[in-house]
């Protein structure tokens, strides 16, 4: 859980600050990064909230 919130935490930082940095990062024309960016940001909106409920369960019983 630490992990994926240390990744997130550091793209939205980029994002928030760096703006200009994340559009190129980002832009599939220009960068060789943006779609693992992407698959990243698709595996964690598809694995986080599953995590995240395993967590609350394990810690509620």
């Amino acid at each position: 859980m630490m992990a994926w919130w240390a990744v997130l935490y550091t793209l939205s930082m980029l994002a928030r600050y760096e703006p200009a940095a994340w559009g190129k990062l980002i832009s599939v024309d220009d960068s060789q990064h943006a779609v693992p960016i992407e698959r990243l940001l698709e595996r964690t909106v598809n694995h986080l909230p599953v995590l995240i409920t395993d967590g609350i369960v394990e810690v509620s019983t």
